[in-house]
């Protein structure tokens, strides 16, 4: 199927989902409702130019990919609104230290940015031990503060890039959340057979929460073919400032980051969200995910929507050029 027909079946999908409505409608007309069930709310991505509040939910200890989305994000503040930023642990990759780890890294960044002290950042969570019991951390406090305060801009977007651990430990101590926010977690899964990604074996029990909760979710299932080469990367990156150089350089630190065969992932989130025209999305019903990481449809927890596409040249063109305009007017 090529690029157009692909585009065709989305605008299809989306056209034939009757009960896909804005998220502030919906939510004011559920409102006004008394003594009903409210469903799950079906997000839309954002309308391109719109600025949208965020925060970025990153596990920047564990893979370059999350450094280069959280660098899109930092360069993009004409689109984002970051309210902060939460590191997130990394399993037992990460071990008992890997929020830490991550903010850290998340600090690094923000340092070469010029931005330390301009944003929140928060400790996240470490994984659920109890699937009914949400882990504490000021993280989560964080995005259900932020999510409740009244804003006219509209719902918070929470970016998970690595587990979904923050969110759902937010969400179960307090569900009104799903109201105010909308998820957007990098899933990368095994569509339609099985939830199996780094980020969800992570934490299987905050998955299992945040499939069958009433968030609003997005679930980015895609970008294993967001690849670089270093020749490319010195070309388009490198020469943009200290950000350029810093995230070129930073493939130096590891060899298999200077893989031609290496993917930056959660780079497709964060460019998503900036131009939603570089995707492919459908709506789907949230499964059940079973105990081995299966997708179980015979459950059906409401509607989500599912990016499955995104267009490689054009998320690094939009790097490129984000980071080239703030070299001119930032660094």
């Amino acid at each position: 199927m090529n690029n157009t027909q692909l585009r065709k079946t989305h605008t299809m999908k989306l056209k034939s989902a009757s009960i896909i409505i804005s998220l502030g409608a919906l939510s004011l007309a559920l409102t006004a409702g008394s003594g009903i069930s409210k469903p799950r709310l079906l997000p839309e991505l954002p309308t391109p130019g719109e600025r949208i509040r965020v925060i970025i939910d990153t596990d920047a200890g564990t893979e370059i990919d999350d450094v280069y989305a959280l660098a899109l994000a930092l360069v993009a503040q004409d689109r984002f609104d970051i309210e902060g930023i939460v590191g997130a642990h990394f399993g037992d990759a990460g071990g008992p230290d890997g929020v830490e780890k991550s903010l850290t890294v998340i600090h690094e960044l923000l340092d070469i940015a010029g931005m330390t002290g301009q944003f929140p950042v928060k400790p996240g969570a470490p994984p659920f031990q109890f699937s009914a019991k949400p882990p504490e951390s000021e993280g989560v406090d964080f995005i259900i503060e932020r999510a409740m305060a009244t804003d006219e801009r509209g719902p918070l977007w929470v970016i998970a890039l690595g587990p979904c651990t923050d969110v759902a430990a937010a969400y179960l101590k307090n569900p009104k959340i799903a109201e105010r926010m909308v998820l957007f977690w990098h899933g990368r899964t095994q569509w339609p057979e099985r939830c199996w990604n780094f980020n969800a074996y992570n934490d299987l029990k905050a998955v299992r929460v945040v499939f069958e909760s009433k968030l609003p979710l997005v679930l980015f299932d895609t970008g294993t073919y967001l690849r670089c080469p270093m020749e490319e990367s010195k070309a388009r990156i490198w020469p943009h400032g200290k950000i350029g150089r810093y995230l070129h350089d930073f493939r130096l630190r590891n060899e298999h980051y200077q893989s031609p065969r290496k993917g930056f992932y959660d780079l497709g989130d964060v460019a998503a969200l900036i131009d939603p025209s570089l995707t492919y999305s459908e709506v789907v019903s949230a499964p059940g995910v079973d105990w081995d990481l299966r997708y179980d449809f015979r459950k059906d927890h409401g509607r989500i929507l599912r990016i499955f596409q995104i267009d490689r040249d054009r998320t690094f063109e939009l790097l490129s050029q984000k980071l080239k305009g703030f070299d001119k007017t930032g660094d």
